[in-house]
C-alpha cells in the first residue's frame, strides 16, 4: 500500500501568528425609527462609520448604416456603463 504524499501547498504552511479577539457586534432594529443599528457584546450602540451612496447605469449605443439615402451598410451596437460614487464624510 503507497501513502500519498501531502499536497505542496500544506507543506509550505506555518502555524499562525498571535490572534485577538474581535468584539461581537450584533444589527438589531430600532422599533421606533425601524432603522438598523448595530449593539456590541454589552448592548451600547456602536457607530461604525458613514456610508456613501452610489447609482451606476448602462446606457445603449447604435451606430445606423450609411448617410440615411439608401439601405445597406453594417449596423454596430455597444454599450457604457457610468458609475457614479458620492464623496462620504467620515
Amino acid at each position: 500500500m503507497t501513502q500519498t504524499p501531502a499536497p505542496w501547498g500544506t507543506r509550505r504552511m506555518g502555524p499562525y501568528t498571535a490572534t485577538t479577539t474581535i468584539p461581537r457586534y450584533t444589527p438589531v432594529i430600532d422599533p421606533e425609527t425601524q432603522v438598523a443599528v448595530i449593539r456590541d457584546q454589552h448592548g451600547r450602540q456602536v457607530e461604525l462609520g458613514s456610508h456613501g451612496t452610489s447609482t451606476s447605469g448602462l446606457t445603449p449605443t447604435t451606430t445606423a448604416p450609411g448617410d440615411g439615402a439608401g439601405p445597406g451598410g453594417a449596423t454596430d451596437t455597444d454599450s457604457t456603463e457610468s458609475y457614479d460614487q458620492d464623496q462620504s464624510s467620515g
